[in-house]
């Protein structure tokens, strides 16, 4: 959050606790990032501190102090100014780090104080900033205890949790980012990105002077990472350098293309800049090309294929969190009305990924919330500038942009020194989900004892298409209680729709579905029941009892042959409609369907709409 302690942010909740209690009404401000506190007590001060610190090991956020709620109602009992010296004591003298020793936090930590109306008169409060901490300082704690935020509390984190954060920060003692860059001189930074990056600095209630030179600006490089003894670093190169290519080759490259179905793109763009600039120039770039491909919603308004925030915030993330050691270049591909990819040099860390291939229900998952950013002080500037948020929140916007419905299923390719990112165009819930879930639905409800809502559809959705993609050898961010919809997991779970699979540990649950809901070729049953002539049919006829099937013993409802003909046609030729074939398709189906229930091996009632006939037991020969 840019200036927090100026924000309109601020103004507004300050302005609805004042008309809170001036019209005796109740607006309610306290959420994830805010957070009220009437320090009147002993008690109170001591929960002020657990909420910096969860802000501080979380997202940041402010707490306005002086005031207090219950039963929805707004108590100013205002902030004493005495005990201001307790408030300037968070900046060195409260909240420790892995050895004990207390943080240096006034660059995290900012003060103000705003006038408030009350019925007795004018009261102070006292507005805290909190801005979180970077990867490579998390997890701070007070009175031995580190804390997160979640949701508008305060929850202690788990002693594995702290466990993982502290093996991750011995990794980052190698770091790379801010390791010098041989030749390089303070001559090859460039002023202007220097006091660009100064000025943002200021926004965030930080003094600090725009440099007159480079000599002048030494200080500040070295106090930011960007040089270390006189020796510019990669991290300053990446931000700073004026010539970053020259010194930096593939890392600061990013070739992008458009339509990628032949050896050569139709169009190719090659970026070679520092860090924020190839963040905003392959943006600009696939979304001029996505933007062509646009669908129309019900209310005539124009949407492209993917959400601007979601390709902006990926791209972001990529070139955030590759590794810099490895001197290749980033691929990004737009494929149309297909995917976007994003081809990553570097590799997952094993502990991110759950791998288990030894039974039926292969498993390829990535556990989304694990540190992982090789680059935690090119994260933490890349925050100043408005281009990333926290770490671990590229996965979470992938998953919640899935169940949303705003994208398909993203899943990942990894290959030796590469990650490919692939975001499909379409939505989660499809038309081919739809139909699945038709199918099944009679059989879902009596299992849930409820109808089937959105949210139902979308967390089915979500497993069933992660587990095709698992047995394709790709990786798909795993959907736990934990990071989604626990309400719908935990009913599911009750009822039996998913369990747990054999690589689930306590920490890491990992569910699969009802082996039922996975099935969606018959062929055993219906051999069963037509005998080995099944075999000879052609595929249109196979796909036909098929969906009689299932639609017939799992939702007990006929299907006419215009809503036979779909999915039939996207079994066979996938999603892309031709005219001429499908039309081609829809005779044929219609010409089955008679065949079939002429032999009675499917029933065609009064309304024209076909089931299957499981009391058939006498091969035909019809083809």
């Amino acid at each position: 959050m840019s200036n927090m302690l100026k924000s309109e942010f601020i103004l507004e909740t300050l302005n609805a606790i004042q008309d809170s209690i001036s019209r005796n009404i109740f607006i309610d401000v306290e959420k994830t990032k805010i957070e009220l506190k009437d320090l009147s007590t002993g008690a109170n001060w001591v929960s002020l501190k657990e909420s910096i610190c969860a802000y501080l090991n979380t997202d940041g956020g402010i707490v306005i102090a002086g005031v207090r709620e219950r039963n929805k109602q707004y108590v100013l009992t205002g902030f004493d100014r005495r005990n201001e010296n307790n408030i300037i004591e968070l900046h060195n003298k409260t909240f420790k780090n892995d050895d004990g020793l207390f943080l240096e936090l006034s660059d995290r930590i900012f003060f103000d104080y705003y006038t408030v109306e009350s019925g007795e008169g004018q009261k102070d409060l006292l507005v805290i900033a909190v801005y979180p901490l970077p990867d490579d300082l998390k997890y701070a704690s007070f009175n031995g205890k580190c804390y997160e935020r979640k949701l508008a509390q305060d929850k202690e984190i788990a002693s594995a949790k702290v466990q993982q954060q502290r093996e991750y920060k011995l990794e980052l003692e190698y770091a790379r980012e801010i390791r010098p860059i041989a030749e390089a001189s303070i001559q090859d930074l460039s002023l202007d990105k220097i006091n660009n990056y100064v000025s943002l600095l200021n926004k965030e209630i930080r003094s600090e002077t725009l440099k007159p030179s480079l000599v002048k600006a030494k200080s500040f490089l070295a106090n930011q990472h960007f040089m270390i003894n006189d020796q510019v670093t990669l991290l300053g190169m990446l931000v700073c350098g004026s010539d970053p290519f020259h010194f930096l080759s593939n890392r600061v490259e990013v070739d992008a293309y458009y339509d990628t179905s032949s050896d050569i793109g139709k169009d190719k763009k090659i970026f070679r800049t520092d860090v924020l600039s190839l963040m905003e120039e392959t943006f600009r770039y696939v979304w001029g090309n996505i933007k062509i491909n646009r669908t129309i919603t019900a209310g005539g308004k124009s949407e492209p294929e993917y959400p601007e925030k979601l390709i902006r915030e990926t791209i972001n993330n990529a070139l955030a969190h590759r590794d810099y050691s490895i001197d290749k270049f980033v691929t990004v591909s737009v494929e149309p009305n297909l995917f976007i990819e994003i081809k990553n040099p570097g590799s997952f860390k094993e502990k991110i990924k759950v791998v288990d291939t030894s039974t039926d229900i292969e498993i390829r998952r990535l556990i989304p919330g694990i540190p992982e950013s090789k680059n935690p002080k090119l994260a933490s500037i890349l925050k100043v500038f408005d281009k990333i948020e926290n770490q671990g929140r590229g996965m979470a916007s992938l998953v919640n942009g899935a169940l949303d419905n705003q994208v398909d299923l993203a899943y990942y390719e990894i290959n030796e020194g590469m990650i490919s990112l692939r975001i499909p165009t379409g939505k989660l819930v499809d038309d081919e989900i739809e139909i699945w879930l038709r199918g099944f639905e009679r059989y879902i409800e009596q299992k849930i004892q409820t109808k089937l809502s959105q949210e139902h559809k979308a967390v089915l959705a979500y497993f069933y298409k992660s587990e095709r993609l698992n047995r394709k050898r790709y990786f798909t961010i795993l959907l736990s209680e934990s990071n989604n919809h626990f309400e719908v997991i935990d009913e599911f779970k009750r009822a039996g729709i998913l369990y747990e699979h054999q690589a689930s540990t306590e920490q890491v649950p990992i569910y699969v579905l009802d082996r039922v809901l996975v099935k969606t070729d018959f062929r055993d049953e219906l051999i069963q029941l037509i005998g080995n002539e099944y075999i000879s049919y052609d595929l249109e006829a196979k796909e036909i009892l098929n969906m009689t099937y299932l639609f017939s013993k799992y939702k007990e409802q006929a299907l006419k042959a215009a809503e036979i003909t779909p999915e039939v046609y996207r079994r066979i030729h996938g999603n892309l409609i031709n005219g001429k074939t499908y039309e081609t398709l829809s005779r044929k189906v219609r010409a089955l369907c008679n065949q079939f229930n002429q032999t009675g091996i499917i029933r065609k009632d009064e309304k024209g709409a076909y089931s299957f006939q499981f009391n058939y037991s006498r091969p035909n020969q019809l083809f």
